[in-house]
Order: structure tokens, then sequence, then C-alpha cells
């Protein structure tokens, strides 16, 4: 072996040994570089939520990829918007939240995730901005719309970017008329990416929303003042009454009082009951006022109201 050969060796040697010598230094984890984290289109929050203790005034949030090699700006705002309905913080599994960081992760330790942080502006002009709508969308039967299949459960719906002129409110009347349209053939200009399960109009593909199965129980109702509406509807099957208040058959909101705790499936059930009363008659404390559709167990206590949807 030549001289030239062996202080090649050497030098190789001395490097590898400067490498160990680092990677023993740093406790023997060499982290991803800080490049692999990225940062995503704001996102909007519609209303004042909160996700377990992490509270999130409405507003523009700002969401930063842990790793961008293993998840994508667009896995990420979906991931948040389902999160948004987790009001309990218990997220499907194995999804952990870090409060005090506002950071997701598939799993103590894992880089596999996002964090997120209020923007302090009403976002930036010509960005996209994804708004979670809250509640969520019930599908009663397996269905399909062209060649996007839509099993029976709930839905969450996503504005494809909350700046365009859509509201939550349309969307979801939008999905319910495309769920007629089996053939896939939407009234014009909307248009379906069936891969996404995104719809958008045509003439500005800002404009639209899209669809993701829900997981876990219905969202917390909303809170507004003194009474908070449910997610969903509940369905009454034929024209009834309750004394003085007449229900025509069709969907109807139930709102809820919130000064003193009601919860919705506990309404819902309620007004079951109620209906079984045609003469007005409730069981002790409740009382009726036909008027205003409320249901109230006594004074002060607590309170929901039904309205036609």
């Amino acid at each position: 072996m030549t001289n030239s050969a062996k202080h090649l060796r050497i030098s190789i040697a001395l490097v590898a040994a400067a490498a160990a010598t680092l990677m023993l230094l740093m406790g023997g984890n060499v982290k991803p570089a800080d490049a692999a984290k990225a940062k995503c289109p704001s996102f909007h929050v519609l209303h004042h939520d909160r996700i377990g203790t992490l509270d999130l005034p409405a507003g523009y949030y700002k969401i930063t990829l842990l790793n961008s090699a293993k998840l994508s700006c667009a896995s990420a705002s979906k991931l948040f918007a389902e999160f948004l309905q987790d009001y309990d913080g218990k997220l499907r599994k194995p999804w952990i939240l870090n409060a005090s960081t506002a950071t997701f992760s598939r799993g103590a330790g894992s880089d596999v995730g996002f964090k997120v942080g209020n923007s302090g502006s009403g976002g930036k002009g010509g960005t996209s901005t994804p708004a979670s709508c809250p509640g969520y969308f019930t599908v009663l039967h397996n269905d399909r719309i062209g060649r996007l299949k839509v099993p029976a459960g709930k839905y969450r719906i996503t504005l494809v970017d909350g700046n365009q002129r859509l509201t939550c409110k349309k969307a979801a009347l939008n999905f319910k008329e495309f769920l007629q349209d089996f053939d896939g053939k939407l009234p014009s200009p909307w248009k379906i990416k069936v891969s996404s399960a995104t719809f958008y109009r045509s003439t500005n593909p800002k404009i639209g929303f899209n669809i993701n199965k829900a997981y876990g129980p219905d969202p917390a109702p909303k809170p507004s003042g003194k009474y908070a509406r449910c997610a969903g509807t509940f369905r009454v099957l034929h024209n009834d009454r309750i004394g003085a208040l007449r229900l025509p058959r069709g969907r109807y909101y139930i709102t809820v009082g919130t000064r003193v705790p009601l919860s919705c499936k506990s309404a819902s059930s309620l007004f079951t009951r109620f209906l079984q009363r045609t003469d007005g008659r409730l069981p002790a404390p409740w009382k009726l006022n036909a008027a205003k559709a409320r249901f109230r167990a006594g004074p002060g206590g607590r309170v929901f109201r039904v309205q036609k949807a």
C-alpha cells in the first residue's frame, strides 16, 4: 500500500471518529434539521372554540409542520378541522395534544404532527385560509355523488377558503342538494374533485368545501349568549302538537340554555317524551311556553327551545 493510500484511510477514520464523538456529545440523538419544519397557509377558526384545555379564540391561525417530509399542509388542515370537534380534548388514537405548546403529534415523541398559533392578523391577501364549520352533518343512508361514495354517518364540513363568500350554512345546504345528484352531475358552476371529496365552483376554485368522515361524539353546542344551538337536527315524523304548540313534520333545531347545564342528548330525549303529551301537560317541573316554543324546568331551571329548520 502506498503512503498516499495510508494517509487517505487515516483521514477517513479521523472524520468518522469525529462524527461519532459529536453524536455522543449530542446525546446520541441527532434531531431532524430545522429545514424539515414548514409553515402552512393560515387556518380560519370561525367561532371561539376549545380542544380540551387549549383555548382557541375566533381568528386566523398559523400551522407549522413538525416534519414536512412526513405530513402535508393539506393533511394538517384536515386534522385541525377534525380536532376542533373534539372539544373534550380526547383525540382519536394515536394522536395526542400538548396544550401548553399547542402541538398535535402522532404519539409521544413523534415528529409527525403540527403546532398552531394565532397569527395575530386577518390572514394574508391571496392566501387560502381553510375554515372548519361547527357541528356535524349527518348522512342518513349509504349514498354516492357520482364516483364519490358517501357512507351513512356524520361528516365535518371545511370551507376551502374562509375568506370567500361561502358560509357554513350555505355549504351544508349545497351538500344536502348534491346528495340528490347521485350521477355526479352538479348544478353549474359546481364541480367535484373525488380524490379529496372537495366541491368547488369552476369560476373560482377557492369558493368551495370538502367533507371528511367525523370521529367521536357530536361536538358540544356552540355558545351564543343565553342559548347554544345543538349540532344536527331533530326529525318530527308526523304533523304533531304539544298543547298549543303545533309542530309540522320535518326537521327542527334544538337550542339549549347555557346558564343551567343541559346536554343536547338530554334535550333531544326530553323533546321525544314531550311529543307524546299532545295535551300539553308536561311532567313536573317542566312548563311549556308555546309562543316561544320553549320548555323550562321551573324558574331559573334547565331550558331548551325548538325551531323549524
